[in-house]
C-alpha cells in the first residue's frame, strides 16, 4: 500500500474476520459499526442486494457524530448464492441445516461488495463500490458432519453458516477465486480501492 494516505480509515463492521484481514495487511483503522435492516427483498438480484447493503451502511455511518470530520469509510457485505437464491446468516439450527443441504456436493458462489466512501463533515463526497465473486465447491455433507459443526458454535454468526478458515475448511473440495473474499473481504481488491480513493482525494 502507498504511504501517501493522510485520511483516517474507518471500518463500519464488527466482523473480526474483516478486521483481522486489514490488520494483517498493515492497514490502520478504527471500528465504527452500524446496524441496518438486512432483509433480502424477494426477486432482488444478489448483486443488487449487496450493493444496496453497502451503500445503506455507508449512508447510515456517515451520519455518525463520532466519525472524524474527514475520513475514508469502508463498508462491506458478504452473501452466498446458489440458483439465484441469496443465503445470509442462519436464523437458527434448522436454517443452517437447510443451507448446508443446498450446498452439499455441489458448487455455490460467495459474493462480497466493498464500498469506500470519502466522508467530509458527515457528507459522502466521493464513493466507489466493487463486487467480488468466488466459486466454492463442497464435498457431500452428512448429517453427522452438520451436527458436529453446529455444536462447535462457529456457524451461528457467519454468512452462509460457515467459516472457510474454520471448521468448514474440511468441506471444501475446491475454490475458484479470492480466498479472502470467502472469509469476508477480498483483500487485494480492497487495498487497491483504498489506494485509488486516497489518491483521488489527495489530488
Amino acid at each position: 500500500m502507498n504511504d501517501i494516505k493522510t485520511l483516517p480509515i474507518v471500518l463500519a463492521s464488527t466482523s473480526p474476520r474483516r478486521q483481522e484481514l486489514l490488520l494483517a495487511a498493515g492497514v490502520k483503522f478504527v471500528v465504527n459499526a452500524v446496524e441496518i435492516d438486512e432483509s433480502w427483498q424477494a426477486k432482488e438480484a444478489p448483486t443488487d442486494y449487496i450493493n444496496r447493503m453497502v451503500l445503506t451502511k455507508a449512508q447510515q455511518a456517515a451520519l455518525n457524530s463520532h466519525l472524524p470530520d474527514k475520513c475514508l469509510l469502508i463498508t462491506a457485505d458478504t452473501i452466498g448464492v446458489i440458483d439465484d437464491l441469496v443465503l445470509t446468516k442462519p436464523k437458527d439450527q434448522a436454517d443452517a441445516y437447510r443451507m448446508w443441504q443446498m450446498l452439499s456436493d455441489t458448487s455455490h458462489e460467495i459474493w462480497t461488495a466493498v464500498c469506500i466512501s470519502v466522508i467530509d463533515a458527515s457528507q459522502i463526497v466521493d464513493q466507489a463500490v466493487i463486487c467480488e465473486c468466488t466459486k466454492v465447491t463442497f464435498v457431500k455433507i452428512t448429517q453427522a458432519m452438520m451436527a458436529t459443526y453446529w455444536a462447535s458454535g462457529e456457524p451461528q454468526d457467519k454468512a452462509v453458516a460457515y467459516a472457510i478458515q474454520g471448521g468448514a475448511m474440511a468441506w471444501v473440495l475446491s475454490i475458484d477465486g479470492s480466498y479472502t473474499n470467502v472469509v469476508g473481504l477480498p483483500l487485494a481488491q480492497t487495498l487497491a480501492l483504498i489506494d485509488k480513493m486516497a489518491l483521488q482525494t489527495v489530488n
